[in-house]
C-alpha cells in the first residue's frame, strides 16, 4: 500500500493520469491489451479529461477496455449515470471502438437482471480471453461514510458474486445501484483510490488506524495506491 498526497485535485489528477499510463504500458507489453475499471462521483471528472486530452494519442485505445465499478440504476441519459459522466469527460473524446465499452445496461429490467448481465459480460470477456477474472486497474473512490463502489456500511453485499444490486438506505442520491463486490475488486491486481476533500482524508485516517470501513476490506493482489488531496 502507498499514499500519495496533494495540495489539490488538479495535482492528484495529473499525477494518477500519468500511473494509469504506466500500468496501461506495462500491460500493453506483458499481453497487449489492457482492462480499465472506472470510478463515477465528481472526483474523477477531471482526470477523464486529462486521459481523452493529453493521453489521447500515446494511449492505443483499441486496445484497452472500459469497465464500470458501479452505477447508479437509473437512464443512461440521467445526471446521476456514472456512464453519463464518464462518456462526457471522456468516452466520447477517444477513439476507443465501441464493443470496448463495457457499460452497465441501466434499462435492463427488474434491477436484478441488469447485474445479472453485466456479471455475464464480464464472465465471457475473461472466457474468451482464457484468463481469470482479475481487472488490471480498478479506480475507485470514497464516500463521507466510508463507502466505496456501492458497497455501503450496513448493506448487504454478496460474497459469492462478481456484481450484485443495493438498495442503501442513505445514499446520495438515494437510488439502487448495481456494483462491483469484495469478490471482483479484491481479485484485481492493482486499485487505485481517489480521494478528495478534507472530510475524505481525515476518514481515511481512521481506516488506517483500523475503523471498519467498506473501503477498508479492499485488498487488491498486486498495487493498492491512494491519491489524497484535502481541496
Amino acid at each position: 500500500m502507498r499514499i500519495f498526497e496533494y495540495k489539490n485535485l488538479n495535482n492528484l489528477s495529473f499525477d494518477v493520469a500519468k500511473s494509469i499510463f504506466n500500468f496501461y504500458s506495462y500491460y500493453i507489453k506483458k499481453q497487449n491489451f489492457f482492462t480499465l475499471v472506472l470510478a463515477g462521483g465528481n472526483t474523477p471528472k477531471l482526470l477523464y479529461q486529462i486521459l481523452s486530452s493529453q493521453y489521447y494519442s500515446r494511449i492505443d485505445w483499441s486496445k484497452v477496455y472500459i469497465f464500470f465499478g458501479d452505477e447508479r440504476y437509473v437512464p443512461v441519459n440521467n445526471d446521476y449515470s456514472n456512464y453519463k459522466m464518464a462518456y462526457e469527460n471522456l468516452i466520447s473524446k477517444i477513439n476507443i471502438p465501441e464493443e470496448n465499452i463495457f457499460r452497465i445496461k441501466t434499462e435492463i429490467t427488474p434491477i436484478e437482471k441488469c447485474a445479472e448481465d453485466y456479471e455475464k459480460l464480464i464472465l465471457n470477456f475473461f472466457k474468451e480471453k482464457n484468463m481469470d477474472i482479475s481487472f488490471d486497474l480498478i479506480l475507485l473512490g470514497m464516500g463521507n461514510d466510508g463507502h466505496t463502489a456501492s458497497i455501503f456500511p450496513d448493506t448487504a453485499i454478496s460474497d459469492n458474486k462478481y456484481i450484485d444490486y443495493v438498495f442503501p438506505k442513505n445514499a446520495n442520491p438515494n437510488v439502487p445501484r448495481i456494483t462491483f463486490t469484495y469478490k471482483t475488486i479484491n481479485n484485481s491486481k492493482n486499485v487505485i483510490f481517489l480521494i478528495n476533500g478534507e472530510k475524505k482524508t481525515k476518514l481515511l485516517k481512521e481506516l488506517l488506524k483500523g475503523k471498519d470501513y467498506p473501503a477498508g476490506k479492499v485488498i487488491p493482489k498486486e498495487n493498492l495506491l491512494f491519491f489524497i488531496s484535502k481541496n
